[in-house]
Order: C-alpha cells, then structure tokens, then sequence
C-alpha cells in the first residue's frame, strides 16, 4: 500500500501542476528535477527509456516532478520524438522552454554534477529494488548512499534537496553532464510512472498514433523479431534472420525457438483457443527473409516495418492479448506497457539485467519449451482473454474442472 501511494504521489503533482497551468503561472508546483544527462544520440526507443528511468526513481525518492528532456526521447535510430507519445509533458506547469527563458526569473536552477570516475551502476538497480520492497529498505540505501557517495548523484541530491528554503516550489534540480553510465533494465520502480503517462496520452487522441487495426473478435498473439537495428549496425551480425544462435549470443530470439513456442500455446496443452487466435509478426526486414515463419504459420499477418513505424508497432505490441519476444529493450517497454496481456519473455541469470522484472502476466519462455504450460495457462485464464465466439469454450478450457 505505501508503495502505490508514493507511485501515485509522482502522478498527482502532475495533476496539481494542471490547476496552475489554467491560471498562467509557471514552474511554482516543484520542486522538479531535470536531467540534461540522459541523451543518447544512438539509441533505440527502448534503450533510451532504460537511461531515463534514473529521473523517474529519482523523482519518487525524493517527491520531485520531472521535467522531461526533449532530446532524451529523440534518437539517429528512428525518426520519431516520442515525448508526446509517452505523456511526459502532460499538464505540466514547468517545461523545457520554461526553464530555458532569462525572463522567468523566479526559477531556482541547482545543479547536480557528478563525476564520472564515482559512477556505480549498481547504484540504481539497488535502489530501485529497495523502492520495489518498502519504507524502511528506502531510508537504508539512501543512508548508504549519502554517507558514501559523495560525488555520485544520490549524495549530491540528498543533500540539495535536504537543503531545500523558501525557493522550493520553483526549484529545478538540473542533472548536469557529463553523460554518465546509469541503466536500468527492468521495471520495478518505473512502471507505473511510464504506463500511467502512455495511457493518459492515448486518452488525449494524439494526431500521431494510429488505431490499433486487430480484430477483437480474435485473441491477437503479437512476435517481436529483432532485427533492423542489429542487422544494421554491426556488420559482424549476419544479415540474415537469427533462425537457431542463442540470444545470449545475439541478444535476439531465435527463429526457431520462436516458432517452437508459438506451436506450444496453441497447442493441446494449451487452454488458448487456438482456431480463434491470429498471429502478428513485427520486424524489420524482408518478407522474404521470414519464408519458414510463413511456413510454420501461413495465416500470420506480417508487419514488417521501418523508423517510420516503429511508434505504430509499439502501440500494437503494447495491445496484444498475448506478447512474445526475445531480450530486446524495445520488446521489454512493449510488455511494461501491455496491461491486459500475457508476456512470454526469457529469463536471465543476472537479475540486474532481467528486462522484465516488475511486470505482471509475464510467462518465462524455458518452462513453456520444456513442455510445461501451466504457468501460462494460469496467467491466459488470470487475464481473462475471451472473445464472444469462444467465451463460453474458453471459459471451460479455465474451469479448475
């Protein structure tokens, strides 16, 4: 319960900041943080959001608004600014802009430097798990942390914030450069911050986004296969699909092991019905390229996509019935925000780089190879998942009977 209620502290300093907007004060709800030192010019939509997930627990450590950083949600990757997308910038009483203009001189900017050489990137993993188990494991690592790290962020924003005067509600604390190295993989501590925000932009009938074209009297199974990225930026990578390397050799699913999987959740052991269900397979790529998938599965729908779409594809992958995908960040961001669905993901021996950790529904893909279903005929009939032709057989299929 204290754990929703801090989650939900983040959330309604925005909704507060909303009321100031309509009187046409600006920056006078923070104290906000700012990173300038979350850009990354080379990184996917994925990639990136593991570098902004620092602000986020920052933010709800220390009870901060963030002010997002337009060129943290642009990248040389794909050719979108997803900063509107994601509702980051939603009823804000502070942007950017804001703080970037001489004329508003109320704004109290206090820097947070960090040096380099004290970086430690298990600094925030250990955090963020401390946040994910209460109070008393907060206060802890934050002790630690500010005693010991004093040239890292956390021991530079203890203290600033712990010297915090009458110029609070339009403090700007104002991560500075250089780039640092902070990471995280998982979700345990963002989750609820990012879903909240995409969702609220996907009420606001954004002119990007586009409708969800899945036919909902199906169950719509979305595959992620990476490839683009990985075929164009490494020319040691082959150029054609993964079909059977392992991904901890490729960091992408295999072809293969993909389709072994699928034949297992639509299989007799399954409680999916599978004569009502529709493959959607997203990739970059070829047609061509992805023959013996066709094979495998002739009914499947193909989207084979580019920078262009990558946007489109998320609001997809984020809204199918059930997700499957290998340990690619741009899949992991998909399934943190599918709320509904089921997450057929991999496991990992590193916790600290487990992509999914802090996300429901999610299935590991070893039990369902080694012929073990019941995990996710636990989480499908959990979910719920029934569409009106089959409700009454799918019920059944869920029946403890």
């Amino acid at each position: 319960k204290k754990k929703m209620t801090k989650g939900l502290c983040l959330l309604c300093s925005y909704f507060s900041a909303l009321i100031t907007v309509g009187i046409g004060n600006r920056c006078v709800s923070g104290p906000y943080l700012f990173d300038e030192a979350c850009f990354h010019f080379t990184q996917g939509i994925g990639s990136s959001m593991n570098k902004m997930k620092l602000q986020i627990l920052a933010a709800q450590l220390y009870n901060l608004t963030v002010i997002p950083n337009p060129s943290c949600f642009m990248s040389s990757e794909h050719s979108t600014n997803f900063l509107s997308v994601f509702g980051w910038d939603i009823g804000l009483d502070c942007l950017f802009d804001d703080i970037n203009k001489t004329e508003i001189s109320t704004i109290h900017r206090v820097p947070i430097m960090i040096k380099e050489e004290f970086l430690d990137s298990k600094e925030p993993f250990a955090l963020c798990n401390a946040y994910s188990f209460g109070d008393g494991r907060i206060k802890q690592e934050i002790g630690a942390y500010t005693t010991n790290d004093k040239h890292g962020i956390w021991g530079e924003l203890s203290r600033a914030v712990s010297q915090l005067n009458e110029k609070r509600n339009s403090t700007v604390f104002v991560i500075q450069r250089p780039y640092y190295s902070y990471n995280l993989e998982g979700y345990q501590c963002s989750r609820d911050f990012i879903v909240d925000r995409f969702y609220l932009a996907l009420k606001n009938d954004n002119p990007n986004r586009r409708a969800i074209s899945y036919n909902r009297d199906k169950i719509n199974i979305a595959f992620h296969f990476r490839y683009g990225d990985t075929a164009k930026a490494d020319p040691n990578y082959p150029k054609e699909p993964n079909w059977d390397v392992d991904y901890s050799e490729q960091h992408r699913l295999p072809l293969k092991l993909g389709i072994a999987l699928l034949q297992s959740i639509l299989g007799s052991k399954s409680a999916l019905n599978a004569a009502h269900s529709v493959i959607h397979f997203f990739s970059e790529g070829d047609l061509a390229m992805f023959k013996k998938f066709s094979v495998a599965f002739p009914d499947t729908v193909f989207h084979i996509g580019n920078e262009s779409t990558v946007l489109n594809d998320l609001d997809h992958m984020a809204h199918a019935d059930i997700l499957l995908g290998g340990p690619s960040s741009f899949t992991s961001l998909a399934a943190a925000l599918n709320r509904w669905g089921v997450n057929v993901m991999p496991a990992v021996r590193n916790p600290a780089e487990d992509k999914f950790a802090g996300m429901g529904g999610v299935v590991r893909q070893h039990r369902i190879v080694s012929g073990d279903l019941s995990e996710f005929n636990a989480q499908l009939c959990a979910a719920r998942l029934y569409v009106t032709q089959t409700a009454r057989s799918q019920a059944l299929r869920c029946s403890p009977g």
